[in-house]
């Protein structure tokens, strides 16, 4: 046999044990069939050279559902391992010999989406934050839901994803300033950076509101002016002083 026939022999028999109905091999079927050798080897070729490249497996859930003993009967026939040995040179930085798990641990791919996008498109809520309170800067009505949750904000951190939070607690939030010089920017340059916008905790309107409450509870705080004085009669005597308190 040559080797052509021995890679549709395989593609065929896996693609049977994914899908027993033999609609998907029947498509396959047809693809191949409409291409001669050297179109063959060439679209394997490619096909080889992506890993991101695969074989789509079409199902109807209600006659071949998917489960993990499904898989697991499928990677066995295959030999595909799911359990492997798992390498962690993140715990100290040792590439050469790297702490590894005691047993094999379960290793598949799995689909990562970015925060604003699950939340559209699972809770199909706002991401939008144009509509604010004119008094407060923060968002309002509809728009409110756009605020990022306690959940996402740890997810942020531990991914170190730290410039987008920066971005959803700043220009995205209720910093008026850089929301107003970031969309300017946008506009005339077609892209932004956060180097370039503002970021000043006079214009973050949370940071206020959460400063004044600490104020008119008789604490002093630091989250707005660094030298955690900002009474008047402070202020003015500061207006003779070159600097503040090193901190």
């Amino acid at each position: 046999m040559s080797l052509r026939t021995d890679i549709e022999r395989d593609v065929y028999e896996f693609i049977d044990d994914m899908d027993p109905s033999g609609k998907n091999t029947e498509r396959m079927r047809q693809l191949f069939m409409g291409m001669d050798d050297k179109a063959f080897y060439k679209y394997m070729d490619t096909f080889f050279d992506d890993p991101d490249r695969m074989f789509e497996v079409a199902y109807e859930p209600y006659n071949n559902p998917v489960n993990v003993p499904f898989i697991e009967r499928i990677a066995k026939a295959h030999n595909i391992p799911l359990y492997e040995i798992v390498y962690k040179p993140y715990l100290t930085g040792d590439t050469e010999n790297p702490p590894a798990s005691v047993h094999p641990i379960l290793v598949m791919d799995l689909p990562i989406k970015r925060l604003k996008q699950m939340v559209m498109s699972k809770s199909h809520t706002s991401i939008s934050n144009t509509k604010r309170d004119a008094r407060t800067g923060q968002v309002t009505g509809d728009d409110k839901t756009a605020r990022v949750t306690d959940v996402e904000a740890f997810s942020l951190i531990v991914q170190e994803l730290y410039a987008c939070a920066q971005e959803y607690y700043g220009p995205m939030s209720d910093d008026s300033a850089a929301t107003f010089e970031m969309t300017r920017l946008i506009q005339r340059d077609g892209e932004v950076s956060l180097a370039d916008l503002p970021n000043d905790p006079v214009n973050k309107t949370t940071m206020n509101t959460i400063n004044y409450y600490i104020l008119g509870s008789g604490l002093t705080t630091n989250m707005i002016d660094e030298s955690a004085y900002v009474l008047p009669i402070t202020l003015r005597d500061r207006e003779s002083k070159t600097s503040t308190i090193e901190r």
